[in-house]
């Protein structure tokens, strides 16, 4: 049987476009430099312009999310599609955010997990000209649950985008999936400093995300984990892979118990009954979240007790330190990030702190600068999503 017919049942085609599920091949990720590849790193001056696009639907601490990209790694432009959440403009149309925030605001929409996958290449497809406008250089696609990191410091994420062949449109990363340390864990990005790092133990996708060269003709995205361009095959590859001890996004999927009851409440409305779905979801965690979530939405309530434990079960066994028994080789940790977080904060509630003028880092031993924040663009000028 040729390949082709072998990974058929990997591809699910929308009105939009196919794609393809298969996970990829089982790996462990390392965040430690290989012997022999320490590089220097750039300083600000010679920093690449970067930005991010994001589709978001009601986020679990936004601000810190744009706090930490902003300041930590040095993201000039956000590209934010807000979907179903009008509260986010009391914080994106304001100082300092909308200086740096092109925000699209819709309504209306419904969490379906193919076709939400069309929307962020619509989302893509609409920021890529945007940000070429804005003079960025490299633009990431990242969701609101993930966190770029940078192991080996900023300096040197900036020196391999900065040094990526010519010919590359899309740099990739790879990715961990976090761990909750208890079931009350309510601000993941300053809670959580364990991750799994074995692909075979993920609970959702194991392929990475990627930047994407603004200045390469055609940029496109090629599903959520890359970028592609028009240049042919003969140009050399489109994709450069940073090493993890370079870049590495992390993955907090799930790991707040009341928010994966509702995501996966609003899929199982969406496709509890449809078994062709279900059947092309490649992560099993997935499957058997539909299924608890979905009999507890369902069942009579003389068993809404008993359907209530079968789910706390099916999320704390992949998604708890302590339960999820995940060998010590196969997960890492990570807590620069969580301290990073935690110096910007201005209060112990999990609120990022918002400067009326947003940081920009400086090379060591040289004082950080600020960037003025702009008016507020009038009512009505939002970009509109076509």
């Amino acid at each position: 049987m040729s390949s082709t017919k072998k990974d058929k049942k990997f591809y699910h085609a929308t009105a939009a476009q196919a794609y393809y599920m298969k996970p990829s091949e089982a790996a462990t990720v390392s965040l430690a430099a290989p012997a022999g590849s320490a590089s220097r790193g750039v300083g600000e001056r010679d920093r690449p312009r970067l930005g991010i696009v994001v589709m978001t639907k009601r986020p679990l601490d936004f601000e810190q999310w744009l706090v930490y990209h902003r300041s930590v790694i040095g993201v000039e432009r956000f590209f934010v599609l807000c979907e179903d959440t009008p509260e986010l403009a009391a914080l994106l149309l304001r100082p300092p955010w909308n200086a740096f925030v092109d925000a699209t605001f819709v309504a209306k929409t419904q969490r379906d997990y193919f076709v939400q996958m069309d929307r962020q290449a619509v989302n893509v497809a609409c920021a890529v000209p945007r940000a070429r406008a804005s003079g960025v250089e490299w633009l990431l696609h990242v969701d609101d649950d993930e966190l770029l990191h940078a192991p080996g410091g900023v300096g040197a994420l900036w020196a391999a985008l900065k040094n990526a062949p010519k010919h590359a449109c899309d740099a990739h990363v790879k990715n961990v999936e976090a761990l909750a340390p208890d079931r009350s864990c309510a601000h993941p990005f300053v809670e959580c400093t364990t991750f799994v790092a074995s692909t075979s133990k993920y609970s959702s996708y194991t392929n990475g995300k990627s930047f994407g060269r603004v200045s390469a003709p055609g940029l496109r995205a090629h599903g959520p984990h890359h970028f592609r361009g028009d240049a042919p095959p003969s140009a050399g590859s489109a994709t450069v892979d940073l090493p993890p001890s370079v870049a590495v996004v992390l993955h907090y999927e799930s790991v707040c118990y009341d928010r994966w009851t509702t995501k996966f409440s609003e899929l199982a409305a969406r496709h509890g009954h449809d078994q062709d779905i279900l059947d092309k979801l490649p992560f099993p965690f997935y499957r058997s979240s539909l299924a608890a979530v979905g009999h507890l939405a369902r069942c009579a309530p003389k068993d809404k007790a008993a359907a209530s434990d079968a789910a706390v079960k099916v999320w704390t066994s992949r998604k708890l330190v302590d339960e999820s028994r995940v060998p010590p080789k196969d997960a890492i940790v990570v807590t620069a990030v969580r301290d990073a977080l935690r110096g910007l904060l201005d209060d112990g509630d999990g609120a990022a702190a918002a400067p009326s003028a947003a940081p920009v880092l400086a090379p060591p031993g040289k004082k950080s600068k600020t960037l003025e924040a702009k008016a507020p663009p009038p009512p009505g000028s939002l970009p509109k999503l076509t």
